[in-house]
């Protein structure tokens, strides 16, 4: 299907026959962005500049997840089976577990977030700041080349496990063993304290 958005409404096409398929949304904000193609079957993901994630049923028009976490509006979604990525104009980036509504991951950035991207394993963002042409990077300046604050940045986060990397000392240790004690972190049973 292909997307046409009025403001506070979003309508749905059918590519075949140009036909209507649904309307979604009716909140007080508009809606920022749209992630109908990499979201499941008969679902769509939305962002919102009343600050909400959304998800929408087509085949009802409803809304069956709403989410909140961001403090600017919703700038970037997309969604697969079982998480949501939604990027905020705020430059936080949140990674929620779809069925139970709950965030998992977080991450703030100096600049809103205009894309995002994620795989099996790596999340990709492009943060980019509103000011395009800041104060000091024009040609007629002294310095041309723009201070880094005023750049954009890529992330790319990469979640996928290392098998091969060895497991600290004090996650496989035993009661009986008082070598992960010199790692300096606080345990809730200190090893010392045992007799």
């Amino acid at each position: 299907g292909w997307i046409m958005s009025h403001g506070n409404k979003v309508q749905v096409y059918c590519l075949q026959t140009s036909q209507p398929l649904a309307t979604l949304g009716n909140s007080a904000g508009d809606f920022t962005c749209v992630n109908l193609k990499d979201s499941p079957p008969y679902l769509a993901v939305t962002g919102n500049k009343d600050r909400k994630v959304r998800v929408y049923d087509l085949r009802t028009s409803k809304e069956v997840i709403s989410l909140y976490g961001h403090q600017l509006g919703v700038s970037s979604v997309q969604m697969d089976d079982w998480k949501i990525v939604s990027g905020g104009e705020e430059g936080l980036v949140c990674v929620w577990e779809q069925r139970m509504g709950t965030k998992l991951w977080e991450m703030h950035s100096r600049h809103p977030v205009r894309h995002l991207r994620f795989g099996a394993h790596t999340l990709v963002t492009a943060n980019i700041p509103d000011e395009k042409c800041p104060r000091g990077a024009s040609i007629m300046d002294d310095d041309l080349t723009a201070h880094r604050r005023h750049r954009g940045i890529i992330y790319v986060y990469d979640f996928s496990i290392d098998k091969s990397a060895p497991v600290l000392p004090i996650c496989r240790s035993t009661y009986d063993e008082d070598v992960g004690y010199s790692y300096n972190i606080a345990l809730s049973m200190p090893y010392d304290q045992i007799k």
